[in-house]
Order: C-alpha cells, then sequence, then structure tokens
C-alpha cells in the first residue's frame, strides 16, 4: 500500500504514471469546469492539474478528476484492482472492520505554515476558486474540502466534506444538513451563544479525504479513521484561536467561525443529483486566518450531471456498501453481497442491491429493512433491490434480470414513506420542506424466487457453470485472448 503524505505526493505519483494531465491558462469563470466535466464522461478520464488559471500567478493551481476512474480510486486507498466488485467489496468490509484508530499527532509546524494572512490580510479570491456551472451562484472554493469542528460538550472532531461558496472576502456561505456531524457540532455551540470555531482545507491527502466522505457513527472522528487506515496517525497543528487541529500537510486552512444565527444567500450550486440546488440562507463563516502552501492547490471534486460519485467522492460506492453489508448481516444471516448502484453523493444509496441466501419466508424483506435504515444508507435510500445468491448484486444486467424474471409487481413491491431524504432533490415537496419536513419514501423490489416453499422447484438457469467456465477458458485462452 502507498501512503501518500499529501495531496501533491499523489498527484506526482500519477504524473509519473500517465495518469495526470497538465493544462495551462483556462479560465476559473466555466472553463476549469467545462474541461474538468468533458474529461471526466470523456473515454478516457484522468486527473488534471490546472496552473497559470487566467487572472492568477503562475502556482496557484486547481487539480480536478482525481479519482475519477476506479483505478484512480484504487490507487488512493491503496486497493488492489479486481474484476470482481463483490470481491473489492469483501476486501474493503475486512479492512473497515480491523481498522484500529489511531489519534492525530500532534505537531508544532509543517507545510501549511508557509504563508500566513491575518484579519486584514484575508482574501479568499487570492486563491483562484472556479465558477464551476454556468447557473452556479458564485465561486466555490469548497467541493473537495474538507471541514473540521469539533463537539464543544465531548470534545471529539469531525472531519466532513460540504460544500462552500465566496460571499465576499472574508465570509463563505456553507450548506451544513441537519443529518451531518458538523452541523450538530455547530448547533450545540450556537445553542450556549457561542460562535462556532471551525477549519476547512481545501486540498489534503486521499485518506484523509475519503474519511471526510465515510459516514462514520457519531464521535468517531475522521482523524483517528484516517490514521488506522493509513496505519500511521496525521500529523497535526493545533490552532491557538480555535483550538482545532489543522492537517500539517494540507494545501491551504481557511480558519474561522460560524457566527450564531447568521445566514445569508448561497447557491444555486450543481449538486450530486445532477441538478442545480436552489439559493437559500445559509450559515456563514467569518475567515480571521489563511495559511496555505508555496505553490497552493485547491482540490476540485465537483458534482457533475446525474451519476457522478466517482468526480466527488473518494470511495463513497465501497464505503457505503461495505458499511451497510456489515450493518445488515449483523442482524440478518447469510448475506452474499451488498452493492450500492449509481451513487451520486458521498452515502446513501439511491439504488443498492442485496443478494441473499434465503433461509425462512419473509427473510428477504428483512434484509430489506435492515439495509434501508443503516447510517450508511439512510437519506439518500431510493430503491433497493433483493436478489437470491445467484444473482451478482454488482452486475446491473444479472439485478434487471432477476427484477424482470423473479419480481411480480402485484405483489412484490413495497413503498415506504416519511423517511430521511435529501434537502436539495428536485422531487421533495416544496411545501413539506417549507414547513421543515423534509422527507421522502423507498420502493423495495423484491426480486426473489418465490413462492419460497418451492423455490426448490424454480426453473434452472440456462447459465455456464463457473468451473466449466474456467476450464474453458483455461484449455482455450491461446485462441480467445485474441
Amino acid at each position: 500500500m502507498v501512503i501518500f503524505e499529501d495531496l501533491r505526493g499523489y498527484i506526482n505519483y500519477l504524473e509519473e504514471r500517465s495518469l495526470l494531465k497538465k493544462i495551462y491558462g483556462a479560465d476559473w469563470n466555466l472553463e476549469i469546469g467545462a474541461i474538468t466535466e468533458l474529461v471526466a464522461f470523456s473515454n478516457n478520464p484522468h486527473a488534471l492539474l490546472f496552473d497559470k488559471i487566467k487572472g492568477y500567478p503562475d502556482g496557484f493551481r486547481v487539480a480536478t478528476n482525481l479519482y475519477t476512474t476506479f483505478n484512480l480510486q484504487a490507487i488512493a486507498l491503496g486497493i488492489k484492482e479486481e474484476t470482481n466488485k463483490i470481491s473489492i467489496i469483501i476486501d474493503f468490509k475486512e479492512k473497515f472492520k480491523h481498522i484500529k484508530p489511531i489519534k492525530p499527532k500532534v505537531v508544532s509546524d509543517g507545510p501549511i505554515k508557509e504563508n500566513v494572512l491575518e484579519e486584514d490580510q484575508v482574501d479568499l479570491l487570492k486563491f483562484p476558486a472556479p465558477k464551476w456551472h454556468e447557473l452556479d451562484g458564485g465561486r466555490y472554493i469548497g467541493t473537495g474540502d474538507c471541514v473540521i469542528t469539533k463537539d464543544p460538550e465531548e470534545g471529539w472532531v469531525n472531519v466532513g466534506t460540504y460544500r462552500a461558496q465566496i460571499l465576499s472576502k472574508n465570509t463563505l456561505g456553507i450548506l451544513l444538513q441537519p443529518t451531518h456531524h458538523g452541523w450538530l457540532h455547530v448547533k450545540k455551540y450556537w445553542d450556549k451563544n457561542k460562535d462556532a470555531p471551525v477549519v476547512i482545507t481545501l486540498g489534503q491527502d486521499p485518506i484523509l479525504y475519503h474519511a471526510a466522505n465515510s459516514p462514520l457513527p457519531w464521535g468517531y472522528s475522521e482523524l483517528d479513521y484516517a490514521g488506522g487506515f493509513r496505519e500511521k496517525p496525521i500529523d497535526v497543528i493545533i490552532d491557538e484561536d480555535t483550538g482545532l487541529p489543522i492537517p500539517a500537510t494540507a494545501e491551504i486552512a481557511l480558519i474561522g467561525y460560524l457566527i450564531k444565527d447568521e445566514l445569508e444567500m448561497e447557491g444555486p450550486f450543481g449538486e450530486c443529483d445532477g441538478y442545480y440546488a436552489e439559493a437559500s440562507k445559509k450559515p456563514v463563516i467569518h475567515v480571521k486566518k489563511i495559511l496555505f502552501r508555496d505553490e497552493p492547490i485547491i482540490q476540485g471534486n465537483l458534482p457533475m450531471r446525474g451519476y457522478s460519485a466517482m468526480s466527488h467522492a473518494l470511495g463513497a460506492e465501497l464505503m457505503t456498501s461495505a458499511m451497510v453489508w456489515t450493518q445488515v448481516e449483523n442482524n440478518v444471516p447469510n448475506i452474499k453481497g451488498i452493492y450500492s448502484h449509481f451513487q451520486g453523493c458521498q452515502t446513501g444509496s439511491p439504488f443498492l442491491v442485496i443478494s441473499i441466501k434465503q433461509m425462512f419466508p419473509g427473510n428477504s424483506m428483512q434484509a430489506a429493512l435492515a439495509a434501508i435504515s443503516s447510517p450508511a444508507n439512510i437519506g439518500d435510500s431510493k430503491i433497493v433491490v433483493v436478489v437470491d445468491d445467484d444473482i451478482d448484486p454488482s452486475d446491473i444486467n444479472e439485478v434487471m434480470w432477476a427484477v424482470w424474471t423473479r419480481c411480480d409487481f402485484t405483489r412484490d413491491l413495497v413503498i415506504l414513506k416519511g423517511l430521511p431524504v435529501l434537502p436539495f432533490l428536485p422531487v421533495v415537496d416544496e411545501r413539506k420542506k417549507e414547513e421543515g419536513d423534509v422527507t421522502g419514501a423507498t420502493l423495495i423490489i423484491d426480486a426473489t424466487k418465490k413462492p419460497f416453499s418451492k423455490r426448490d422447484k424454480f426453473p434452472s438457469r440456462n447459465k455456464i457453470d463457473e468451473e466449466h467456465a474456467r476450464m474453458i477458458l483455461n484449455r482455450w485462452y491461446d485462441v480467445l485472448k485474441g
């Protein structure tokens, strides 16, 4: 496993292997976003590093498409690339199960302190924050960021990825959803009539960014998780004003406070569901200090049209699949695989498939309900499909074949209402949203063989046996390889 100490170490590694392309002279206004999207959806997606950006000095850079293919994600996470996705999920699940959290190491200095701007010197527009999409409400400096907060009562540190828009030279608008641990930290400060301290880093080592995208339980710090994943602590510098830890090798750190009850208009923004989230009033961060490295890099993980988890997050499908699988199998026996399809955001699966070897009538529904209530899936669960153990849940063709041949829509569909949902989804009823009711529904599709009592008499599949397939491939390899 290659451990990258910082973002630029990962970028250099990609450049050495011809997996990154440098682009000079692009405009921060829409060009960087457009180039990023065109390359991400091309036949040859790769990482991009923008320099000599219009209106900015050489060396003030933006990196995008850092994790936009499975190969890039595998490199960043230090996992093996396998043909069978379920094998990858199993490996990832086992790794997560055996991670021993390692607390960060406090250091007095690091590259992040190479440049310091304070008070009147603070100017967010010093950095080439792009306007990513045509209808965005402004320039978003925070897309691939890490937002660091601390619980004022329990003392643990949370790291999340929340979008941040430049409102002025020293203020940011930030999206904090009610389910975000970061928001719950902020609310605790506000309930005590205190402004909430916050640090936002705008480029960090891949494992820490992965941790920020991960649905960890309450009280489990992403810094500790990242240290355990790396088997080596994250170096942090404690900010003397806020008391918050700052990753010592981060590219840029914005340090400030969320002022109690201060709200300003933020958005619109092209979000991970492929639509523009409408502008609305959001909490405001007053930035008091900026630390940054020489030749700093903004990490841009912009959401794009439609399915875009690999452009926006790092390990999101793997983490959601692995964590839901772990949580479901704690209560439901004989789960053979779980896979999150078409995942657009960091967590929660709009299309989750469960493969199960059923032991009793209703076992499939039990598994679906357990998956829907999993903390790793709650908030963006739209469709849950349950299939038998002869179906590979990561193969969408296999899954849809099971739905076609084993699901009776008059009997095997269940809709659950009143479940948490992402507030910016266009299907959320605006009147309900105004009343604070941000809920939706999840469809369960039971695509298993039925009736349970006659499963053994279900027609056999006309599919080549796996062992026989291996034998044929070995015998005819020289002929078939061309």
